[in-house]
């Protein structure tokens, strides 16, 4: 699959006792319209950020992918509730 960056996802989560969310799985569509599902292994961190005053979370997970292990970037969107693929870290 070639590099994706900025892909809207679809994502199963997690939500705990304190409202924390941990990613699972997720879904993407790649250039030929294939769906992907990615099984998140471990969440390595999460960031708080904002861009121009949105408010967004950014993980970064480790997950087999392609039949090899590999990071994704995902960011959610507190305002808009959105899932977006950042980028394949490698």
């Amino acid at each position: 699959m070639e590099q994706v960056c900025n892909v809207p996802i679809q994502i199963l989560t997690v939500c705990g006792v304190d409202g924390a969310l941990k990613p699972v799985r997720f879904r993407l569509e790649d250039a030929a319209h294939r769906l992907h599902t990615v099984s998140v292994k471990q969440v390595v961190s999460v960031k708080e950020v904002q861009y121009v005053g949105i408010e967004a979370l950014i993980y970064l997970c480790r997950a087999d992918f392609g039949g090899r292990e590999r990071l994704f970037e995902l960011r959610y969107t507190v305002r808009s509730h959105r899932w977006v693929l950042l980028r394949m870290v490698y």
